[in-house]
């Protein structure tokens, strides 16, 4: 008898729990959404310090927009074309700026992700029509001839 009552006092018990975590997530969510309203009102003095930190050129933006958390630094730098080293002192770059973050994957294997910031500020919008580049970090305009010659 009081195995059936121990087992259902656990259930209960876990279905509390997961209903305040239901809670507190709706309200990290409602966080977030006023974070980003408040972000965007001063966008422009915002804006100073992205363009401050892709100041130095299009490779940095390059490596920004390939970071969309499925690569490692070895993919990104095959993606991209470019060397290791220079892909990894971008990526320590960035995430010393708090642009980027590293997720936890199997293997040993670092994946690199941009922050919601950039969902709130539209950064990789504003990188991709700054120098041309697609939304994965490649030349634009080298994407349309790869598509071209793939049909």
């Amino acid at each position: 008898m009081t195995s059936g009552k121990t087992g259902q006092t656990e259930i209960e018990r876990d279905q509390q729990i997961l209903s305040r975590l239901s809670r507190i997530e709706h309200r990290v969510d409602s966080i977030d959404q006023t974070q980003a309203f408040a972000l965007r009102a001063d966008e422009a003095k915002h804006f100073g310090t992205v363009k401050e930190i892709f100041r130095k050129g299009k490779r940095r933006a390059q490596v920004y927009l390939a970071a969309d958390g499925s690569r490692g630094v070895e993919e990104i730098a095959k993606h991209l074309g470019m060397k290791r080293p220079n892909v990894s002192v971008e990526l320590k770059a960035l995430y010393r700026q708090g642009m980027l973050e590293v997720l936890d994957a199997p293997g040993r294997r670092d994946l690199w992700r941009r922050k919601e910031i950039d969902r709130s500020l539209r950064i990789s919008q504003f990188l991709q029509g700054e120098y041309g580049l697609s939304d994965d970090g490649r030349s634009a305009t080298e994407r349309k001839v790869r598509n071209k010659k793939a049909r």
